[in-house]
């Protein structure tokens, strides 16, 4: 499975107890793409010792 395809969301929703209509989940792909992405940079991040805080801001940014 391809990360951040329509499958993958679909069945980490079904995973959450939540049933999405096709349509539905067409528009919140590229939201989870775009999490994804950001996900995977923050994963590679060389930290060192450093803790790290989260926010969560679902404003898409153009990405």
């Amino acid at each position: 499975m391809e990360i951040g395809s329509k499958e993958e969301l679909r069945v980490l929703l079904e995973h959450a107890g939540y049933d999405v209509p096709d349509d539905e989940l067409d528009g919140m792909l590229r939201v989870y793409q775009v999490t994804q992405e950001r996900l995977k940079v923050l994963h590679a991040a060389d930290l060192d010792d450093e803790e790290v805080a989260g926010a969560f801001s679902p404003k898409m940014t153009g990405a």
